[in-house]
């Protein structure tokens, strides 16, 4: 039991582990540190279901087992970091294996217990927003131009060049 236990409490924390055992553990050991675990969610597409495609689903972190059933779950991951979700991957592989565009994501080699992975989450929780979302600058809205316009302009561009 985590003697810090309170930083998950409440918490929705994505679960995508494709063993059996250890997803029985892990989201057993969460939901014992207070909090509501979304899964175990044993593939990639199962993942992206439980984060919800349209980004309406709250999520506060996640936990992703690198491979999934043969597959790998950096889709997922990167959809996360795009909505600014704090997650650890978990792996029996090395580090080195793993993309660089996810060097600053902690990594809990397996076969560890699921406390190092709730300690893990509550280090990463324990941050600020600030550090695990992405700073995004504001998108100006797209001016609408009917197709006719658009097709004239890039008519035009090509008579021009």
């Amino acid at each position: 039991m985590l003697t810090d236990g309170l930083l998950l409490s409440g918490k929705r924390i994505v679960v995508a582990e494709d063993d059996y055992l250890l997803a029985t553990t892990v989201c057993r050991d969460l939901e014992e540190q207070g909090a509501t675990v979304l899964g175990p969610a044993p593939t990639p597409f199962y993942a992206m279901q439980l984060i919800g495609p349209d980004g309406r689903r709250k999520i506060d972190a996640a936990v992703l087992d690198v491979h999934l059933h043969g597959l790998t779950v950096y889709e997922v991951a990167e959809v996360l970091q795009d909505r600014g979700v704090p997650f650890i991957f978990t792996t029996g592989f090395e580090k080195t294996f793993m993309p660089t565009r996810f060097d600053s994501i902690p990594v809990v080699q397996k076969p560890t217990g699921s406390t190092g992975i709730a300690q893990e989450l509550s280090k990463l929780l324990s941050k600020p927003q600030a550090a695990h979302s992405l700073q995004r600058l504001p998108v100006p809205p797209l001016s609408y131009e009917p197709p006719v316009v658009h097709f004239a302009r890039a008519l035009a561009r090509q008579i021009v060049t």
